[in-house]
């Protein structure tokens, strides 16, 4: 979940109120937010909410805890401007590339330390969480004093283009920034293989930066005392980074600044035109039935109290009809994607003390249902060989499940519309998990030996949906002696107890050492993996010892 650091007098000061750190953690409630640590007057804030990366900075908080308690939202009129004088230019050679980018300036905005302070944090973790590490959304701040318009955004040569990148004093190549900065060491795999790499300048021909990886040292450096800035983003998908710029406008907005749209100009067809002007609201009116509200809501609530939550949570053009209620989301918001999301909003902007705690009336008796009966029974062997269990998230990310693995064509399940990088795909393999529990583990006295009995997911186009959830064994053991035969011994224990016969047909898999992994079949029908892992997968993984492992569908013991 998100974790934002907060300065509590600046927070206060957005919000237009004082608070007491019980009536602030009540306040945050409205955020699904709570506060983790307090230090003087810092503050680290877990948001529970992964789907609001508006809320993910000290402005979007200030935001919803002043709209809830005064019932008022601002009136943010940058927005779908048709043109104007600050204009991109966008090469043709980016299609391919990083195509998309979309940007806006702010004049008037007093950066003081308060201020630097949460734009970073604001810029970093949309970056990093909604925008996946950079790969789908890289933003950019900077003084627009100097800038010329229209500002160029090209495809450059890496070996011939050069600037200086920020913190060092020195002119570089694009390319050796990739390699030499520090920086650009973390973020190089996003241009990987690429012939050219985006190079935004001004009308001069001076770098502001090379996105996704690093601004200029040059023109364009904020510093405290600073008044008018310039915020670009890019990314191959055009409404994530419009999101991220309507999110980083709204919060300048907020902080006094007056908000210029640039229009940019693209040279290839985009999903929203070749003249794009941002910042841009891509919200649209949506419909929820009344019935609807008092089902879901389980109580009786009255329209002046639909009408007061709306606004509170937000919402604009709201017009509640005899039946119906028609309502616009706040233009920084994309998470609004079926009705019941306005009506927990309704809910949350009422307040949930509002409501009359209700016990069940309904009298059950639970049990283990019989897949879990039958994991117990697998932990319980698994404990008495030796191995200690863990237990890991089913969320997880594509890379670990595909490029870690040296399998960078894994088949994986991904989320459509995921807010953290970290949490993009459902995981098909408890294998990963397993080897970065032994990364974790490097310091502890060998040998190791884990297990996880847990949920995968897999595609199968004859179920809803198209996919399927398995159980899984993964077992790993690394040490000096860790080879396929000792990890073997443990596979025959699960054989002998639950009474299955299998066999072990060699294969070749990226992840595992060449000769040395097998599928582990019955009747010709796979259940699972087992083998040495590849020195390359250990070396991303930064394991030292040898590693076995094996991985089988639980459903193995009901074939006998």
């Amino acid at each position: 979940m998100p974790t934002i650091t907060v300065n509590k007098t600046d927070l206060e000061h957005l919000a237009g109120q004082s608070y007491s750190i019980d009536d602030l953690s009540t306040a945050l409630e409205t955020a699904k937010a709570e506060i983790d640590v307090q230090e003087g007057d810092t503050l680290r804030i877990q948001l529970k909410d992964t789907n609001r990366p508006d809320l993910w900075s000290t402005e979007g908080l200030a935001r919803l805890i002043k709209s809830h308690r005064e019932n008022s939202q601002p009136n943010y009129s940058f927005f779908n401007q048709q043109t104007t004088d600050r204009e991109v230019h966008v090469d043709p050679g980016l299609i391919n590339i990083r195509p998309y980018i979309a940007a806006f300036a702010c004049e008037g905005i007093q950066v003081d330390e308060a201020t630097l302070e949460a734009l970073i944090e604001a810029q970093e973790k949309l970056a990093d969480g909604y925008g996946r590490g950079r790969s789908a959304v890289a933003i950019g701040i900077y003084d627009a004093t100097d800038i010329e318009y229209p500002v160029q955004y090209k495809a450059a040569d890496p070996d011939t283009a050069t600037f200086v990148p920020l913190e060092f004093e020195t002119e570089m190549t694009l390319r050796q920034i990739l390699s030499d900065h520090p920086t650009g060491k973390v973020y190089a795999h996003l241009l990987e293989g690429k012939d050219k790499f985006p190079l935004i300048t001004d009308a001069r021909g001076e770098v502001l930066s090379m996105p996704p990886v690093i601004n200029s040292q040059g023109l364009g450096r904020v510093e405290i005392g600073d008044t008018y800035l310039f915020c670009e983003a890019t990314g191959p998908k055009l409404d994530a980074i419009l999101l991220a710029m309507a999110i980083m406008a709204v919060n300048m907005a907020d902080r006094g600044g007056t908000i210029h749209p640039v229009t940019v100009h693209y040279p290839y067809d985009t999903p929203r035109g070749q003249t794009l002007t941002c910042p841009f609201d891509m919200t649209k009116q949506l419909t929820v039935d009344l019935s609807e509200i008092q089902r879901v809501v389980g109580s009786s609530i009255s329209t002046d109290q639909i009408q007061t939550a709306l606004h509170a949570m937000g919402y604009r053009n709201i017009d509640i009809k005899e039946q119906s209620v028609q309502v616009l989301p706040a233009p920084y918001r994309d998470d609004i994607l079926h009705p019941v999301d306005i009506v927990e909003d309704i809910v949350v902007g009422i307040g949930y003390e509002a409501f009359e705690p209700e016990m069940p009336r309904d009298f059950t008796v639970g049990k283990a249902a019989p897949q879990e009966d039958l994991s117990d029974k697998f932990r319980n062997l698994m404990v008495g060989s030796g191995f200690q269990e863990v237990y890991l998230p089913i969320l997880c990310s594509q890379k670990e499940q595909s490029v870690d693995m040296n399998n960078p064509n894994a088949d994986i399940v991904s989320i459509s519309n995921p807010m953290s990088e970290n949490y993009s795909a459902l995981r098909g393999a408890l294998l990963p998990g397993l080897l970065k529990t032994e990364s974790a583990s490097r310091r502890a006295v060998y040998p190791h030996r884990f297990f996880e009995v847990g949920e995968v997911a897999v595609h199968d186009p004859d179920v809803n949906y198209g996919t399927r959830t398995n159980i899984h064994l993964g077992a790993l053991e690394a040490s000096d002696e860790a080879n396929l035969s000792g990890i073997q011994s443990y596979l025959e224990v699960l054989a002998y107890y639950f009474h299955f016969e299998y066999t072990i047909t060699p294969v070749d898999h990226p992840t595992f050492l060449p000769g040395r992994a097998g599928e582990i079949c019955i009747d010709n029908k796979s259940f699972g993996l087992i083998g040495e892992v590849h020195s390359t997968v250990l070396e991303t993984w930064g394991i030292n010892y040898p590693t076995s492992v094996f991985e089988v569908n639980i459903q193995i013991a009901d074939q006998t």
